[in-house]
């Protein structure tokens, strides 16, 4: 189901974003449309990497974590043939 959404803009920025738009050959509509979906997306994605990180923090205050040795050398042997497994939180 689609809906319309009303907004007031300066004129000039209204004519700038038409011109836009018709030179992407994409109406104001559409332009908007995709610009609204990737901003979602982004706020999402920023949303989920903040509490991420709140759990990392969490958990490193916790006492588990991965020495950045014991990381080092995993990355280290990426593509080789003995080849690490992922270090565990201690």
């Amino acid at each position: 189901m689609q809906e319309i959404i009303r907004a007031r803009v300066d004129t000039a920025l209204k004519n700038k974003f038409e011109a836009i738009a018709k030179r992407e050959g994409k109406n104001s509509s559409h332009l908007l449309r995709e610009f609204m979906a990737d901003f979602v997306a982004r706020h999402e994605e920023q949303v989920k990497r903040h509490d991420e990180t709140l759990l990392a923090i969490e958990s490193i205050e916790a006492g588990r974590f991965v020495e950045g040795d014991e990381v080092f050398a995993w990355m280290d042997s990426w593509g080789t043939e003995t080849e690490m497994d992922v270090p565990e939180c201690k």
